[in-house]
């Protein structure tokens, strides 16, 4: 009788044993456990850089983009918190409707930074071109950019919100090819350009505005110019032209 006892004692801590490898070997992660973002649901979240719209409203190349990014990210099955700290590290953190969310974020970008990264600085971050005569044609305005970081800044493109203005950025004396809106055909032609600021480097961006662009246009207007770098928090910085378009 002892012996049946000892036996199924030895039976019993088998299965014990054998069903806990079984757990540790075949439980879910929690990353599973994480359901994958649904990305038509954030869609809302992220505003067109063309238009005050969000990307689910809006129907231009540029958010059509956005939205195939958000796609792709949810069939690979990121969380919303993967994809949305994936968006703005591409996109940029205004692109975010949410100021709060945008703090949220930056705070995990801080986190995640080195301490020796890029820094891109730019000042200021909106100039007020006052009237601009349709009749007398393009002017153009300066903002200082700096290097206050630890590591090499490398800047990859610039993007304006409207083909009425083109950004260049001028680096000892030296003036880099002319940026556009997205989708216009003269981005695309710019190939394999890429500056490198130093740290503690200078340079300007040079912002150009064609009020003959929208002849007929008389008003107040506001346009974006976006610069994209390397800087793991500022990925993409923004700055602003505003002017009133007369005869």
């Amino acid at each position: 009788m002892k012996l049946k006892w000892q036996i199924a004692l030895v039976i019993l801590l088998a299965l014990i044993l054998g069903g806990s490898f079984y757990w540790l070997r075949f439980r879910p992660s929690s990353s599973s456990l994480i359901a994958p973002v649904v990305a038509q649901e954030i869609y809302p979240l992220f505003d067109c850089p063309c238009c005050d719209q969000t990307i689910d409203q809006c129907t231009c190349s540029m958010a059509a983009e956005r939205r195939a990014f958000l796609d792709g990210l949810a069939n690979a099955g990121a969380s919303e918190k993967k994809a949305l700290l994936a968006y703005v590290k591409r996109y940029g953190l205004d692109s975010l409707v949410d100021e709060q969310r945008r703090k949220e974020l930056r705070q995990q970008l801080v986190a995640q930074a080195p301490a020796d990264r890029p820094i891109i600085a730019i000042k200021p971050e909106q100039r007020d071109l006052g009237q601009v005569s349709q009749q007398k044609g393009v002017v153009t305005t300066e903002f200082e950019l700096e290097n206050r970081g630890q590591s090499d800044l490398v800047i990859e493109k610039l993007e304006t919100s409207c083909g009425c203005t083109s950004a260049a950025i001028v680096y000892q004396g030296q003036e880099g090819p002319k940026f556009n809106m997205p989708g216009h055909g003269i981005n695309e032609k710019i190939k394999d350009w890429r500056l490198v600021l130093p740290p503690g480097a200078q340079a300007k961006l040079k912002v150009y505005y064609d009020p003959n662009t929208h002849q007929n246009f008389r008003g107040a207007a506001v346009r974006a110019i976006y610069i994209f770098s390397n800087d793991p928090i500022d990925s993409k910085k923004k700055v602003e032209i505003e002017l009133t378009q007369v005869d």
